[in-house]
């Protein structure tokens, strides 16, 4: 696919409005009509919600107000308090680091009417800064490098009931109605383990939520590793995070960080719906959705017919965030239901999609799930859509969008239909940075129609991106018919003169045609590699200079074009019953077109580019094409006697004779009594033409 220049319909501004709304399908709508982005993204730092506006257009083309008026507001106070280790087993750099990630979170979250404390622990406990917000980051960063360490011992229980008592309360500046967030950061096993529980009990009590970091070989042990299990909220999965050294806090910034923006969006969502349902999804075009435990279940209804999905992904993966219906076949009915989980996180990815099968019963079954690249956090499946058949295959293909990754550039994906199924693999992505440079959170919002916006007759599809819509073309898919042709058509095996090798010319064409629509100014570039006798060590045949490889190229459009390769093939040779297998491969690279504004064509994604092509040996069996030989067989020895108990050599003269038609791969076994010992063969081939045939 590639980009094309749409022009905008111009919308009224909308405060904190980050991205154009991408409308929902056009081409069944009469004016006047309502135009919806269900996926509008609200940048709240760290996290982003997706909400939704419409607009009325009417006849003239005039927008309306949005409605709503303005998007929902980002989630609302965070206090976050920080517990260091200040313990005599942490190094002074290792201090250092500790500091310096404390002021990194910090920053992060500083435009997220967020509040933050500081307190550090050994033997004792103290206080460096009770709850404030960050006015200026720059004297948070000098009053948090000016903190000493204590070089005590490791009373972690202490710390966590001191600093519940002490910092979540009003005389300590946390707001009742903020969420409340508790990181304690240590090195080792605590020395008051036996009241580790009630602390954090209590801390519980005040619905602290809290982050464990173990640092160091110490909570290799279990029974240490346990006390983090202990100090963190569940799941503990993600609210513990363990790493080698204080060189690597770094790494688990940004998992950290995200997993807090997590917490305070459902604790915030929890405050308002008691019973976990999230009502402002209604309006964002969902019935319900829900979390509870560690599942995620989808509710919706239409047209009185009720669907339940439960998915066991993560608490915050936002299953269901968007759902997709798919129809394969254009058949008008439902093959496939599309559920995405943008926040799903593992190992090596940011985001699925869950792909279900509708069986023509009342319900769905689980297919498959779709990922984008490995390595990539860009919450994959924040968009899907199913606009069309874009490989012409006769199945509707899926658009997936990505746009975070690339650090916020986006991208989208391709996957290809098939009979009852979505291809698991994608077949192309499109990055932002690909399309045009600048662009942010490309493939936030995908057009769920494909209308031939550009006038060519292929599918046109709409990708959104912040502040812009970007029209993506469908390239024109062409087959091409490849021929290989040989001049004899067959190797002769009448000649009698094994110096000279034979002749012949090999002819290669190419008839490019388009498939499937009658564009007719296409050209493309077609190379090629020809090599002879391809299976064999040892080649038969050869180019000029005495190579069996050549390459070449040729420019094709919508008629046949042929190109001929002279060459030899070596006579009399040991092996001419078994063919040669003339092997020809090819690269295609489509050609600007200018009626299709630079358009280029692509090849068939199912073509082979590779063939073989047999050339035979002459049989010359008759009428019939099977030949019945005749062998004769007479030998000599070339001494009468031999005398046992002297060093003697033996020769033995084989001559075998065919008095019928051809004879191919003969073999004659000669058999010698134990004393005997083989020394060498010496062939001497004689070949005769009579009216009896050819034998050798």
């Amino acid at each position: 696919m590639q980009p094309a220049v749409v022009s905008p319909l111009q919308l009224q501004p909308v405060p904190q409005l980050v991205l154009s709304p991408m409308p929902q399908p056009l081409s069944t709508l009469s004016l006047p009509a309502p135009v919806c982005g269900p996926t509008i993204p609200k940048d709240c730092k760290v996290l982003t919600t997706l909400n939704g506006m419409c607009f009325i257009i009417s006849r003239n083309n005039a927008v309306s107000a949005p409605i709503p008026s303005a998007l929902r507001s980002c989630p609302l106070e965070i206090d976050i308090a920080f517990l260091m280790d200040g313990s005599e087993s942490v190094e002074d750099v290792d201090f250092v680091k500790m500091k310096t990630f404390v002021i990194t979170i910090i920053q992060s979250f500083s435009n997220c009417n967020s509040q933050f404390a500081v307190a550090q622990f050994s033997t004792g406990f103290e206080i460096h800064s009770k709850f404030e917000a960050v006015n200026d980051i720059d004297s948070w960063r000098t009053r948090i490098g000016e903190i000493k360490q204590q070089k005590g011992m490791t009373y972690t229980a202490k710390a966590i009931n001191k600093l519940v008592n002490e910092l979540f309360i009003t005389e300590g500046g946390a707001r009742q109605s903020a969420i409340k967030i508790l990181i304690v950061i240590t090195d080792g096993r605590s020395n008051d383990e036996p009241h580790l529980r009630g602390a954090v009990e209590k801390a519980e009590k005040k619905n602290v939520i809290r982050f464990a970091i173990g640092i160091g070989e110490a909570f290799d042990d279990s029974r240490t590793k346990q006390q983090l299990h202990v100090i963190a909220s569940a799941p503990v999965a993600e609210h513990v995070f363990n790493v080698t050294d204080f060189e690597a806090l770094d790494g688990i910034r940004g998992e950290l960080e995200e997993n807090i923006a997590i917490e305070g969006k459902f604790t915030d969502k929890n405050k308002e719906h008691e019973n976990g349902l999230d009502v402002e999804s209604n309006e964002n075009g969902f019935d319900s959705v829900q979390s509870t435990g560690d599942s995620a279940t989808m509710e919706f209804a239409q047209d009185g017919f009720t669907a339940v999905f439960t998915s066991n992904p993560q608490i915050g993966s936002y299953f269901g965030a968007e759902v997709c219906v798919v129809d394969l076949n254009s058949d008008e009915k439902t093959d496939l239901l599309l559920i995405s989980a943008p926040t799903y996180v593992d190992s090596h990815s940011e985001g699925r999609v869950f792909v279900y099968f509708y069986s023509r019963q009342p319900y769905f079954t689980f297919s498959v799930v779709l990922v984008g690249m490995a390595g990539q956090r860009g919450r994959f499946g924040s968009s899907v859509a199913s606009p069309a058949d874009l490989n012409v295959d006769g199945f509707k293909d899926v658009l997936i969008g990505a746009p975070l990754e690339e650090d916020g550039q986006g991208s989208i994906y391709i996957f290809n239909g098939g009979v009852d199924q979505i291809k698991p693999t994608y077949s192309q992505r499109i990055a932002g940075s690909s399309v045009h440079s600048g662009l942010q959170f490309f493939g936030q919002a995908l057009s769920q129609s494909s209308l031939d916006h550009s006038g060519d007759s292929l599918p046109d599809i709409a990708v959104g991106s912040k502040g812009a819509v970007l029209l993506l073309r469908t390239r024109p898919i062409v087959s091409v018919d490849v021929k290989v042709t040989h001049n004899p058509s067959k190797i002769s095996t009448s000649e009698t003169n094994c110096t000279k090798p034979l002749g012949n010319i090999l002819t290669v064409c190419f008839n490019m045609s388009g498939y499937k629509h009658a564009i007719t100014d296409l050209a493309a570039n077609v190379s090629y590699t020809l090599k002879l006798d391809a299976k064999r060590y040892n080649h038969r045949a050869y180019f000029l200079p005495k190579s069996h490889v050549l390459s070449d190229a040729v420019n094709v459009k919508l008629d046949e074009v042929c190109k001929d390769h002279p060459f030899l093939i070596e006579a009399c040779t040991e092996d001419h019953l078994n063919p040669l297998l003339n092997e020809l491969m090819f690269t295609f690279e489509g050609l600007p077109s200018q009626s299709l504004e630079n358009l280029q064509p692509v090849l068939l994604p199912w073509m082979k580019n590779t063939t073989l092509w047999t050339l035979d040996y002459e049989i010359n069996c008759g009428s019939d094409n099977l030949c019945v030989d005749n062998l004769k067989m007479d030998f000599s020895f070339g001494s009468a006697n031999i005398e046992v108990g002297i060093m003697q050599k033996i020769n033995v003269t084989v001559l075998v004779e065919n008095r019928g038609e051809n004879s191919y791969n003969t073999h004659f076994v000669l058999s010698y009594p134990y004393g005997l010992s083989y020394r060498k063969i010496m062939p001497r081939v004689v070949r005769q033409d009579d009216v009896h045939g050819t034998w050798g």
